[in-house]
């Protein structure tokens, strides 16, 4: 089984997020992004977090694409760490 890995960047502007799920999604780069607003650094700005799982295999290439066409975006990424029963953690989401 291939690692998942666990991508979350943080883009200003709805519009500029969802462009950038649509595009890394078209490019077949992730499994799944979940999009949601997060609180802002500055006052009257909304700022959106995408959650990406990808494989080990696109996760360089993924990080990339986001850092050359999400201006200011900031990237953060993780491997998902299974659980005891092998599933991974975002799989289960919190239930036993």
């Amino acid at each position: 089984m291939a690692e998942f890995i666990e991508i979350r960047a943080t883009i200003v502007g709805y519009e500029e997020a969802a462009a950038l799920a649509h595009a890394i999604l078209s490019a077949g780069l992730a499994a799944s992004i979940d999009i949601a607003e997060v609180p802002s650094a500055r006052p009257g700005e909304i700022t959106w977090e995408l959650t990406l799982i990808t494989t080990d295999r696109h996760a360089a290439t993924l990080e990339r694409h986001i850092r050359e066409t999400g201006e200011g975006c900031t990237v953060v990424s993780a491997p998902v760490a299974p659980d005891a029963d092998g599933y991974p953690d975002w799989l289960t989401d919190g239930r036993p």
